[in-house]
């Protein structure tokens, strides 16, 4: 009698190696937060900037009433409004959580930066492991992603909150997609809350828009089949994409920072090309970073030869992504990530004064780094023979540019520690741009370093003697020191080259007030408040103006509406009026 053995197979236990990995994620994000707040923390010291930071936290009022009764009235103002020709309510809100309990403290803003820059890393190591199952690719393009010079902008400076809120939701909003795309179990929760996640991306800046397209580029690198349910699934995430970039239109045209007729067609090529090659070059070597990269002049009614050459050298970029095909999706879908995120800033559609930004690269440097990761990722499990001499140099010189990138980040942050650094910084960097000593000029005149300030503005001058703000800027110094002819000067010029600043003539009317010239005084004051009905300090200093006139009914009413207004008029000064008011009765 024989007995038939049946085989029996005992499903292997997978705990091992979940815990190795588990073990790997653990100490490879310790890692990871290390490392970053190693680089950043003597950037937490960092002060405001006159770059954004006044009109977002510092000279802002809608974000300091976040509190009682107000409440309501704040989260309308943030979610109905445009801030600095954006529509970002959600980064609006976290400055007024932070306002009411820090107030002006910049320390709080910048941990906060910190805090979202290393979770945003955190969830690159995420999205990459979800996307290949390699734990070392997401390593590396995480950390890569945590050191990189170029994201130093987004982190050091506190107006870029957006960048880092919207790719926090972005990055989410990716995971939660490959969540869906991997399990069977919970499909439409995760897809859900990817869409919310979305929500709050565009919420935060609208560069988000572009993460529809990526869902679309991870099917792709996924081997997703296209078919009528894969596309229905993304509809609900392109209409809210569309109805987005149309809200960033619009707040961009209200603000005047879209200039359709700057430049032609042809020249927004040229821009957007070279701009493609300028990020890819300093992702490679980041040398020679500024807060503010100009737009090019022209000699002899030619641009400089790089942007004539830059549509070609694309071109010949796109064939090469176009073959790596055939070995692979890595190159595509990196440079397609790259490309889909960074195409809305690309100067296609001008926006804003810069040629480029730093700030742009933020997400779409993700592409890139993901290349490299998979490369260095294939070195390391490369078991060919032939390759081995050259590993350990290899890994060795990877692991020094590493070392050199945390340290130009190191450095970089600290050119962020205050106005006057920053732009001096920009100044060294390119000394023909008339913003850079603007701004400065500024940081100076609020420091009460007059000369200095004038100098600046000086030079501002030179280089575009039609902006009216300068002329201005500088008649405030020599106002501060008493010169009056000098500042009279000035004043009229910004008034010449803009008529519509009620601020230039309040402030030609201080400078006559100042010099006892009280009708021409009330003169300036008129054409500031005809020009801005609620300037509250041209009806405060004209009242005074009547007052020392002895016009005392105008001067009351004036200093009534000043109050009216919100301005903090003193008791004793309606007092007086009231005084010579009765005097002249008696």
């Amino acid at each position: 009698m024989s007995i038939k053995n049946k085989a029996v197979t005992i499903p292997k236990k997978k705990s091992g190696s979940t815990n190795v990995n588990r073990i790997f994620f653990i100490t490879v994000s310790f890692l990871l937060v290390s490392i970053t707040t190693g680089i950043y923390f003597n950037s937490l010291n960092n002060n405001f900037t006159n770059w954004d930071d006044e009109a977002y936290i510092t000279s802002n009022p809608d974000i300091r009433t976040l509190h009682g009764d107000s409440v309501n009235v704040t989260l309308k103002q943030i979610f109905t409004s445009y801030v600095v020709g954006n529509y970002h309510p959600v980064t609006m809100l976290t400055y007024s959580l932070e306002y009411a309990a820090f107030k002006l403290s910049p320390k709080p803003y910048h941990v906060t930066n910190l805090i979202l820059h290393l979770l945003n890393s955190l969830l690159v190591l995420y999205f990459i492991w979800l996307l290949t199952k390699q734990k070392w690719t997401a390593f590396i393009t995480a950390l890569l992603f945590a050191v990189h010079p170029m994201h130093v902008e987004s982190v050091s400076w506190i107006s870029e909150r957006k960048d880092l809120l919207y790719t926090f939701f972005s990055l989410a909003t990716l995971c939660y997609y490959l969540k869906y795309l991997q399990n069977q179990k919970l499909k439409w929760l995760y897809y859900s809350v990817s869409f919310f996640l979305f929500l709050l991306a565009v919420l935060s800046k609208a560069m988000a828009v572009s993460i529809p397209l990526i869902f679309v580029l991870v099917d792709y690198f996924m081997g997703k089949k296209i078919t009528w349910k894969a596309i229905l699934d993304k509809i609900p995430f392109f209409l809210l994409s569309v109805t987005f970039g149309i809200i960033a239109i619009a707040a961009q045209k209200s603000l005047h920072a879209i200039h359709l007729t700057s430049y032609n067609f042809f020249e927004r090529i040229l821009f957007s090309s070279y701009g493609i090659l300028m990020y890819l070059w300093k992702l490679f070597l980041p040398y020679n970073l500024s807060c503010y990269y100009n737009y090019p002049g022209k000699q002899n009614g030619m641009f400089p030869i790089i942007f004539y050459l830059a549509p070609f050298i694309v071109i010949g970029l796109s064939w090469i992504i176009y073959m790596s095909t055939r070995k692979g999706k890595d190159i595509l879908f990196g440079s397609a990530f790259f490309l889909i995120t960074i195409a809305l800033v690309l100067q296609i559609l001008p926006v804003g004064g810069a040629l480029i930004a730093e700030r742009y690269t933020y997400i779409p440097y993700i592409g890139i780094f993901f290349i490299l990761a998979r490369w260095i990722n294939k070195l390391v499990d490369n078991k060919s023979v032939a390759l081995q001499p050259y590993k350990i140099p290899l890994l060795a010189a990877i692991t020094t540019i590493l070392f050199i990138y945390a340290f130009l980040t190191y450095q970089r942050s600290k050119v962020w520690a205050g106005s006057v650094e920053l732009w001096s910084d920009a100044i060294k960097k390119c000394d023909n741009d008339q913003l850079s000593f603007n701004l400065r000029g500024l940081a100076y005149y609020h420091s009460k370093q007059y000369d200095k300030a004038i100098d600046d503005f000086a030079m501002s001058i030179h280089l575009n003697n039609t902006k009216a703000n300068i002329y201005n800027d500088r008649g405030m110094c020599y106002l501060e020191m008493k010169k009056y002819k000098e500042a009279l000067i000035d004043f009229n010029s910004a008034i010449k080259y803009d008529t519509t600043n009620a601020d230039s003539y309040y402030n030609r009317g201080s400078v006559y007030n100042d010099m006892n010239m009280f009708e021409n005084a009330i003169e300036s004051y008129n054409q500031a408040i005809k020009i801005n009905p609620d300037h509250t300090k041209a009806y405060y200093n004209r009242a005074g103006a009547y007052f020392l006139t002895k016009r005392y009914q105008q001067a009351l009413e004036d200093a009534l509406q000043a109050k009216k207004l919100g301005y903090d008029v003193r008791d004793d000064f309606i007092n007086a009026i009231t005084a010579g008011m009765n005097q002249v009765i008696r």
